[in-house]
Parts: structure tokens; C-alpha cells; sequence
């Protein structure tokens, strides 16, 4: 009898989380004008005639109780034990990460703001090996000191983005993987313009500079499950084609690595961080405004 009643309650519990989520997520899309707006703006942007009115604000609303949800895990990952942690994450190709690093070049993880990448990243350190995470700091101190502990608490460490390669390069001459965010928008100065979703988008190089000079790169794009575990998937690494023409090799390697996420954000994009101003520096008028 006891037993039996187990099931009964974790579907109780879970759909009082489902409520809840639905419940918080619909009071911030009523009240935050300007992530609703940049949410909406972008999916119209992205999808065109792909997606009917209706479908992209069923979307937008999805959207955000996505990232509800990836605010309470966070919780999770600040205070569970590393162990459940550790259990809820489920990795696929890792063989690929294994086969690259036998070239000693260290290897640098292509990751981007899909499903619960902080999840993801903790659990793949906990499985298998410590990571290099590249970050921005917080400007607040306190969320400062909260993102450290959160990426190292699994024994990973964190790379200052700001400062960062010279720690990159420290880490791959250890034969280390380095996670690199790179699909949110940079400064003129910092990207170079590559499609996403059939627009022009400054992406960061630093992945396909590096991929130039032997480093592999592969890759590794998280996605919430059905049943509340978080996948990671190691995709295989990206080939480098070495032409006379530096900076076209270049844009045609971060032309590939933007059509991998692009790929991976189609299959889920509810759980793709379209809440960001992904194109602001093409089309700043796509966010006027806001």
C-alpha cells in the first residue's frame, strides 16, 4: 500500500510544478512588456511566414515558462546534493569529446542558451571530466559570487570572458575541455556577421580562430526532457578548411557553427533564449523601443 502510493504522489507534485510554472510564467508575460516584446519581435523575425500569429504567441508563452522553470532549477543546482544532479543529467556522444582529446590540443565544447546549459554543464563535470566554463561576469557582486559558486560547486572552473584567452589557451594546453558560449550578439569590434535563422548575426570568431590553429571543436547543446531530465548532446567535431583566404575560412566555420544551433533551436525553440536581442547591432530597429 505504501509503496503504491509513491507514484501517486510524485504525479500530484508534478502536476502542481506544471500549474505553477504556467501560473508564474503567464503573471511575468502580463507585466514584462519588454522581454514579451522582444520575444514576440524575434520569433516574427526569425520564422517569417514559417509560423502563423497564433503559433508564435502560443511560442512566446512557452518561452517563458521555459525559463520559470530554468529559474528553479537553478535552486536546484545551488542547493541539491551533487549526486541527484549528477542522475538527472543524460549525455550522448561522448565518445566523440573522448576521440578528440587523444590529439592533446584540449577541446573546446561549442555550447549555446538552449535547454538548461548550467545543468548540463555541472553534470557532464560530475560524469566525466572538469570544465573550462567562458563567462561574462555578473556586475553585481552578490550574483557575481552566485555564478562562481553555482559553476564551480561540480568542480568545474570559470574563465572570465572578458579577460579570457590567455586562460583559454591555458586550459587547451592542458588538453582541458573549454565550454564557449557563442550565440548571443557581440560588439562590432568582437564579431563577425554570420546567418542565423536566414539573418546576419555578429557572432564571436574566438571558437574558429581557435579551430585554426588545430584546436577541435565540437559542438555540445543541452535540451530539457519530457520527464525533467536534461540532455547533452556531443555532436561531432566541425571541420576546419584552411584556404588562402584567412577570414573566409573563418565566417564559413561560424557559418556552420550558427546552422548546428540554428538545427538544434528549430527541434525545441521554446527553450532557446529568445528573450535576448540576438540581432540589435544589424537591426537595431527590430528593437525599438525596448
Amino acid at each position: 500500500m505504501g509503496r503504491s502510493a509513491h507514484p501517486d504522489k510524485r504525479l500530484i507534485m508534478s502536476v502542481f510544478s506544471d500549474y505553477l510554472a504556467k501560473t508564474l510564467a503567464a503573471l511575468w508575460y502580463r507585466l514584462d512588456r519588454r522581454h514579451r516584446e522582444t520575444v514576440r519581435r524575434n520569433l516574427a523575425f526569425a520564422y517569417g511566414e514559417e509560423l502563423s500569429a497564433a503559433d508564435r504567441e502560443r511560442l512566446a508563452r512557452e518561452v517563458f515558462e521555459h525559463y520559470v522553470r530554468f529559474a528553479w532549477e537553478t535552486v536546484v543546482l545551488l542547493l541539491a546534493p551533487l549526486s541527484y544532479i549528477k542522475n538527472r543529467v543524460v549525455l550522448l556522444g561522448e565518445h566523440n569529446q573522448a576521440e578528440a582529446l587523444k590529439k592533446g590540443r584540449g577541446l573546446v565544447a561549442l555550447a549555446a542558451h538552449t535547454g538548461n546549459w548550467e545543468f548540463t554543464a555541472i553534470g557532464y563535470g560530475l560524469q566525466y571530466r572538469r570544465i573550462a566554463v567562458v563567462a561574462r561576469e555578473r556586475g553585481h557582486p552578490l550574483g557575481r559570487r552566485l555564478a562562481r559558486y553555482l559553476r564551480a560547486r561540480g568542480g568545474n572552473w570559470m574563465v572570465n570572458k572578458q579577460r579570457g584567452l590567455k586562460d583559454i589557451l591555458s586550459h587547451l594546453n592542458k588538453n582541458r575541455v573549454v565550454g564557449i558560449v557563442i550565440d548571443q550578439n557581440t560588439s562590432d569590434r568582437e564579431g563577425m556577421l554570420a546567418d542565423f535563422f536566414g539573418h546576419p548575426a555578429r557572432t564571436t570568431p574566438v571558437a574558429a580562430l581557435l579551430a585554426r590553429r588545430g584546436v577541435p571543436v565540437m559542438p555540445s547543446l543541452s535540451r530539457r526532457l519530457p520527464d525533467g531530465r536534461h540532455l547533452m548532446v556531443f555532436f561531432p567535431e566541425l571541420p576546419f578548411e584552411k584556404t588562402g583566404d584567412v577570414e573566409g575560412d573563418i565566417k564559413r566555420h561560424l557559418t556552420r557553427q550558427n546552422q548546428v544551433i540554428e538545427a538544434w533551436v528549430r527541434q525545441e525553440p521554446s527553450q532557446w533564449l529568445w528573450l535576448h536581442r540576438r540581432w540589435k547591432n544589424q537591426f537595431p530597429e527590430l528593437y525599438k523601443d525596448l
